[in-house]
């Protein structure tokens, strides 16, 4: 699979930085017609792919227009790949996703949501940035057994504080899963004093470890 992967995501990457979209398209549907599971192109292409553009970006060798396009392409990506995925919700298991208050960057998010629906939950998907007092009257009324937040940009530790004690204060928490780049081995170490039950940034984990503390129940038709 690596000698598919590797020419496919150096092939994106650089339809990326040209900003050539007819040949980034190209490039992730011949991927999709050489057998990579839609999976591995999320976590294999597109991500990594994501991730030099934004180190691009932090040095200063993009501009804010260019990574912007970047990210707006690869969304647009994500979500017809995601119907490729998504199989309809059959377990009564619901997962409620959504980046934390003042992150503004939603492909994580996206990613989590996606790869939970491939798995068989319902997911209540809100995006960007959902204020934390408006997110836990959501919660408390839906009874979600997961939030997953995600949060990818530095300094964003007190809006998690926020949601994070809203949740818990709320009369029957959810299971609180988050990840993102903010979430570095440094402020892990906090995760469980902020209110966080796990930190998670491998998707595939994710997805096992959530199945092994919420097992699919059938439902009777």
């Amino acid at each position: 699979m690596t000698e598919l992967l590797e020419p496919r995501r150096e092939a994106y990457l650089q339809a990326l930085l040209a900003r050539d979209s007819t040949r980034a398209r190209h490039a992730v549907d011949q991927a999709v017609e050489d057998g990579v599971p839609v999976p591995d192109v999320y976590l294999e292409i597109l991500r990594p792919a994501l991730g030099v553009v934004g180190h691009m970006w932090a040095v200063g060798e993009l501009n804010v227009a260019e990574e912007h396009y970047a990210t707006a392409l690869t969304q647009t990506l994500l979500s017809a790949l995601g119907e490729r995925m998504r199989m309809p919700p059959k377990d009564g298991r619901l997962a409620m996703v959504a980046t934390t208050p003042d992150e503004q960057h939603v492909l994580g998010s996206q990613m989590v949501a996606d790869f939970l629906e491939a798995d068989g939950w319902e997911v209540l998907y809100l995006g960007a940035s959902p204020p934390a007092p408006d997110l836990a009257e959501l919660v408390d009324a839906e009874r979600p057994e997961v939030v997953a937040l995600s949060t990818s940009t530095a300094g964003r530790l007190p809006g998690i504080a926020d949601v994070l004690s809203a949740l818990a204060a709320l009369p029957a928490p959810p299971f609180v899963v988050v990840g993102g780049l903010l979430w570095t081995a440094e402020v892990t170490s906090e995760a469980p004093a902020l209110g966080a039950d796990l930190v998670e940034h491998d998707l595939r984990r994710l997805v096992a470890a959530l199945r092994e503390r919420f097992p699919p129940q059938a439902i009777d038709a």
